[in-house]
């Protein structure tokens, strides 16, 4: 049977000789608007060892025969099995799913070391409004707890009473949601335990399975209903490393100046990526990172002619979207997405007085440095125009964490190198470093970079003529679909109230956010 095992991402409709090894992540029963209809089918999502995941269903006629050899967490391998396509409200970042039948064979099997437990897709809280009324997907989320109210009875738009809680979330940028859980997730959710933990910690919090949405056109907030989990404090262990990335980076970075970054060679930074990170999963041996990452202190003197500040990202993996034909598709293979946001790639050039390199910043890179989303920008300038709040960055100095971009790179003559964390702000400096020997740019040139003689003043970046004129005059338009019947409109009803109890809050200034791309 294990040579026959197919993994998540080969699935596709059409074959029913499928048999998966797969680990039960979370499983859930929907039953409509009100908890106490019947059963309309019984859900799970499924990870396999590669850590892809899957939705599953299972039809009221199935349950009974399959439940009993069900349970959140257990690994199991399963067949007889057939693959559609999901049309709408994926609870994973997966375009198809599993139908489970009476037929349907599942058998226990031992745990297996690193096999994966928990999956999610975070969305941050910036572009949430994007997804009000959206039925194609639902969005996970994980921000820090700041408020919790007393679970209430309220009645749902068909009359039925039904349990609903708040939870308010503040995001690392200051951001802040609402959550409204109801039914079973509002009366398990343990507020007394987070609030009492919450007096003098932080309550970093993972929640998945919400929707977004509108009450009065007025007020928007997640909803949490049946789909709904607050992961468990071992998946939010995850959010404890993302918030001590610093501590983490610095055991696994060594200090170079540019001189030496240039003679990084990313054939052999792809092999050692290849080889050594899937080592470290397993054994603690920080210093075998040494040379995958680099700090070093830069002062940005141009940007890179050519090049676009943004690209269009795949909403499901990242990689670029190019227009074929009439639609634009992904660039990864596999990938049947067909929809983008606009995400920073912004192709900086640094020197440290030793060389001058390129430096990409990434989306989250890139809203740490501006405090805008590429999204926001893309409303005023086009790709090819770079926005002064890019500009007027040249001049400032940085201590970066960075690591080579292979791909990037080994079509180069110089490497390219990724920032995974900005370390230090210097500011604007006011002599800009200057590469020696003398750099010579040729007409064709892929890059500009200031220059200046020893006793001429600093440069001023100057704006775009545009910049001025420009003003923002676009408003979110909203995709309009019809709500899934599961969760009433509207927060609270107007003749119900809760009290709020507010946890301490903490500075968070000093957290950087880490960068997943």
């Amino acid at each position: 049977m294990q040579a026959n095992i197919s993994p998540v991402s080969d699935l596709r409709p059409g074959r029913i000789d499928y048999t998966i090894h797969v680990r039960i992540s979370r499983m859930w029963e929907f039953r409509g608007p009100n908890e106490e209809n019947d059963l309309r089918h019984l859900d799970l999502i499924l990870i396999d060892q590669k850590g892809d995941p899957i939705y599953a269903e299972i039809p009221p006629d199935a349950v009974l025969d399959l439940k009993s050899f069900l349970e959140e967490g257990k690994i199991i391998i399963m067949s007889k099995i057939t693959v559609e396509r999901k049309p709408g409200y994926r609870a994973v970042e997966n375009h198809y799913m599993i139908k489970l039948n009476t037929r349907t064979c599942i058998f226990p099997f031992a745990e297996t070391i690193n096999f994966p437990k928990y999956t999610f897709s975070l969305t941050p809280f910036e572009i949430l409004p994007r997804y009000i009324r959206r039925t194609d997907r639902f969005l996970d989320v994980i921000g820090k707890i700041t408020g919790v109210s007393n679970a209430v009875k309220v009645y749902n738009t068909s009359g039925d009473p039904m349990m609903r809680r708040v939870i308010r979330l503040q995001d690392l940028m200051g951001n802040v949601i609402e959550l409204s859980l109801s039914g079973k997730r509002a009366t398990e959710f343990p507020a007394e335990a987070v609030l009492d933990v919450g007096q003098k910690h932080h309550v970093i919090a993972i929640f998945v399975g919400t929707l977004m949405k509108l009450y009065r056109d007025e007020h928007r907030f997640l909803s949490g209903t049946s789909a709904c989990r607050c992961l468990p404090n071992e998946a939010t262990a995850v959010e404890n490393i993302y918030l001590q990335s610093d501590d983490e980076m610095q055991q696994n970075f060594e200090q170079a100046n540019l001189l030496q970054l240039q003679k990084v060679d990313p054939f052999i930074h792809k092999l050692l990526n290849f080889r050594v990170h899937n080592a470290l999963q397993q054994h603690s041996q920080s210093r075998s990172l040494v040379g995958l990452r680099y700090q070093c202190t830069v002062t940005i003197v141009g940007i890179a002619e050519k090049q676009t500040w943004c690209y269009r990202a795949c909403k499901v993996c990242n990689s670029s979207h190019i227009l074929i034909g009439n639609t634009y598709q992904c660039t990864r293979e596999g990938c049947p997405c067909t929809q983008f946001l606009w995400k920073y790639k912004i192709p900086f050039i640094a020197t440290d007085g030793t060389y001058s390199l390129e430096f990409i910043f990434f989306e989250k890179k890139g809203v740490e440095l501006i405090g805008k989303t590429a999204e926001t920008l893309h409303k005023q300038y086009d790709p090819n125009q770079i926005p002064p709040q890019i500009s007027e960055l040249i001049g400032q100095k940085f201590s970066l964490v960075v690591i080579v971009s292979t791909k990037r790179s080994i079509n180069r003559k110089d490497p390219s190198f990724e920032v995974l964390m900005i370390k230090e702000r210097f500011g604007k400096q006011p002599i800009i470093p200057v590469f020696r020997p003398e750099i010579t740019i040729a007409p064709d040139s892929e890059s500009t970079t200031i220059s200046h003689e020893k006793d001429l003043p600093a440069l001023i970046a100057i704006p775009s003529k545009k910049s001025n004129a420009q003003t923002s005059t676009s408003t979110n338009h909203l995709a309009s679909f019809e709500d899934m019947d599961i969760e009433p409109s509207g927060i609270w009803d107007e003749s119900q109230s809760s009290t709020k109890r507010n946890l301490k809050e903490t500075d968070n200034d000093n957290q950087d956010p880490d960068e997943t791309k």
